[in-house]
């Protein structure tokens, strides 16, 4: 698909994970970050802060429910891209919506050190999301080789 390898080369990378909701979903993968030195002591409570304000679920064309959550670059110490897929979904609020929520099965962290690679890389990743084809293949993937080889 395109996306560069090197944002996924700490391999943080979990699949089919059964978590109960957005708040241990967030402890985990903050810990897993943190584990490999990709973010600082704050990005937990500034991610977590962030999608109370700014919610990034996103209910897909195909019903399919995905999450992009990321916060400002000061909490990240390298460009990286955490992916976590669910057997069951957790609720995320609908990106512009106050209300609206979806059930979300695949999550797509991103930890960036720059502002404007955030909007490319949303971008970039919208283009995966309109492939219905592809999104089913990602959340099928078991493999972090598996994975790399479909989106990088």
């Amino acid at each position: 698909m395109g996306l560069d390898q090197q944002l996924f080369s700490k391999k943080i990378l979990l699949f089919h994970q059964d978590i109960k909701d957005q708040e241990d979903l967030f402890k985990i993968l903050d810990q897993k970050l943190l584990d490999q030195k990709v973010v600082n002591d704050g990005f937990l409570k500034a991610i977590t802060t962030r999608e109370k304000s700014y919610p990034t679920g996103l209910k897909l064309e195909s019903g399919f429910g995905v999450a992009i959550p990321h916060t400002d670059p000061k909490y990240v110490n390298e460009n990286q891209i955490g992916f976590l897929s669910l057997n069951k979904p957790v609720q995320f609020r609908q990106m512009g919506s106050s209300t609206e929520v979806v059930d979300v099965k695949m999550v797509f962290i991103l930890c960036l050190k720059e502002a404007h690679q955030q909007l490319a890389m949303l971008q970039n990743l919208m283009a995966i999301f309109g492939d219905n084809k592809m999104v089913d293949k990602l959340y099928q993937c078991t493999s972090a080789d598996e994975f790399l080889k479909l989106i990088c």
